[in-house]
């Protein structure tokens, strides 16, 4: 019996020692298992962080821009209002011109024009006493060439036009302030607000 003993106490030993390395064999599979999956889901969640932290900064980018552009235009509304103001405001200095500053404006235009003979057609607003058959006679003569004051012109408020061979060339403060202003605009813009 002691043969069997040794035996069966033999076999279950070596029971024992392949259950034991079984047993560790599986720890280790499992624990190297769990590691992957562990690697991966840590990964995984990088990943998904990194995504997000660039969605985030892609929209926080958006935004600084769209702030961006909102301040520009509402700087640039208020510097073109500004603009439209002054040039109002200078509009207003040309029609409250005394009449000898307005007949000095007309009469170095039509110097500049260097016509023979011309119609002065005022603007409905314009004092009658601005462009009188006096002014036009002593500017005639000043200018050698003929000027004839024609009827106010009832689409326009201020300023006059002035005709030449059915050939009309515009005054009106108006339209010469909006001629300017399109010319100039920019520059005047720049030069205010740089």
């Amino acid at each position: 019996m002691d043969a069997i003993d040794l035996i069966i106490e033999k076999i279950n030993q070596q029971g024992i020692e392949e259950r034991n390395e079984l047993k560790e064999s599986r720890l280790a599979e499992i624990d190297t298992h769990f590691l992957v999956e562990q690697r991966k889901l840590i990964k995984d969640h990088e990943l998904q962080l990194e995504k997000q932290t660039d969605q985030i900064k892609k929209a926080h980018q958006q935004r600084s821009n769209r702030l961006t552009v909102e301040a520009r235009q509402n700087a640039l509304k208020k510097k073109q209002a500004y603009l439209e103001r002054l040039f109002d405001e200078v509009r207003q200095q040309m029609i409250d011109w005394t009449v000898e500053e307005t007949q000095s404006f007309a009469k170095g235009i039509l110097k500049q024009l260097q016509l023979t003979e011309v119609t002065i057609l005022p603007a409905r607003k314009m004092d009658p006493a601005i462009f009188n058959d006096a002014w036009s006679e002593t500017t005639s003569k000043e200018l050698n060439m003929t000027i004839t004051i024609g009827a106010p012109q009832l689409q326009a408020d201020y300023g006059f036009l002035i005709e030449h061979q059915g050939v009309q060339y515009n005054f009106l403060y108006r339209d010469l302030l909006l001629e300017e202003r399109k010319k100039t605009g920019r520059s005047v813009m720049e030069s205010l607000f740089s």
